[in-house]
């Protein structure tokens, strides 16, 4: 091949594919039209053959260098999307698709979290039956102030707590701001140990279940049901899928098998991001909800409804995570 020959009949194409290059990226996209676009791109698959077949003959470096740079441009050009319209895209795939698929994925992580958070749950419950002295015991002391039977008589008898919007949004920011750690807490403890994740996710379910007990005993189970339940039927699976994804990362990190540990973390990588992602999301609306909703008493709402929004939360979230649906091919 005749190199000077290939690069005098190629070089007008190569200029062309330039100044077209310098127009449509100092314009907008409506400006560009069909016409250019379609020369544009002939244009820019024309040179990537040329830089294919110049690398073959030569290694000029004035050459290769040319069409290097050409056909770099020309692929950011031609395979980026419009920014107005990349992130609304991609959000919407992610919650629509990549979220739900994940979950799905790792629903063996997911069973083992719940499964330990469940027991914990169990464990503090029955602990505090068999013996209500234990509740002191089990239960961190800035819970431990009051009788639950006290405590509910007193917020039932005095003013609601939120009332007004800048108090709900104060007290929700705290409150998923607090929640997000402790999620992220058990995922790094399972990423790092596996069993520390295990056992943070089992130490939350105890003292959850040792204050049921507390206001079970005390004859005002409903109350504890009405005012934990709207949020904790979110923020308790968000704290689970928290330690579920810390699971997913810490089995790629220590229980590679025939992986290596950087390859099986590479592996796992896809789905712990858009559990964490999730994780965070669903915080943040059970923390407005903590802030807001599962502050009123009955005065505002009664106890039933309040109850029965907790479950309609608890069901929607598991359904729309592991329900399964018509989806994309996608990956």
């Amino acid at each position: 091949m005749d190199i000077e020959h290939f690069i005098r009949e190629r070089r007008p194409h190569w200029n062309r594919l330039e100044r077209l290059l310098a127009e449509v990226e100092s314009l907008p996209d409506r400006a560009v039209g069909i016409a250019r676009l379609q020369e544009l791109i002939q244009l820019y698959r024309q040179a990537c053959s040329d830089l294919n077949e110049a690398r073959s003959y030569t290694a000029n470096p004035d050459v290769l260098g040319r069409l290097n740079d050409l056909t770099g441009r020309g692929y950011r050009y031609v395979y980026r999307r419009p920014l107005g319209r990349r992130w609304p895209e991609a959000v919407g795939r992610f919650f629509r698709d990549g979220a739900p698929r994940a979950f799905r994925r790792e629903r063996g992580h997911v069973m083992a979290a719940g499964s330990a958070m469940v027991l914990g749950i169990v464990v503090g419950f029955f602990a505090v039956l068999a013996d209500p002295g234990n509740g002191e015991r089990l239960i961190p002391a800035e819970f431990f102030t009051e009788s639950p039977r006290e405590r509910v008589l007193k917020l039932e008898r005095a003013d609601e707590r939120i009332d007004n919007l800048e108090k709900a949004a104060e007290f929700a920011a705290f409150l998923y701001s607090h929640n997000i750690q402790v999620s992220f807490l058990a995922f790094s403890l399972g990423a790092l140990t596996l069993v520390g994740g295990v056992a943070i996710l089992f130490y939350n379910g105890v003292i959850l279940g040792a204050l049921a007990a507390l206001y079970a005993l005390d004859g005002v189970h409903v109350f504890f049901l009405a005012w934990v339940g709207p949020h904790a039927a979110l923020e308790l699976p968000a704290i689970v899928f928290g330690g579920a994804a810390g699971l997913c990362a810490g089995r790629a990190l220590l229980l590679p098998g025939s992986l290596s540990s950087a390859a099986a973390l590479r592996a796992a990588f896809p789905s712990v991001w858009r559990m964490m992602v999730t994780t965070a999301v669903v915080l943040v609306v059970a923390g407005i909800i903590e802030g807001s909703f599962s502050q009123f008493t009955a005065k505002t709402f009664p106890y039933p409804f309040k109850i029965g929004v907790a479950a309609v939360l608890f069901v929607s979230l598991f359904a729309y995570l592991f329900a399964r649906r018509l989806e994309s091919a996608e990956a």
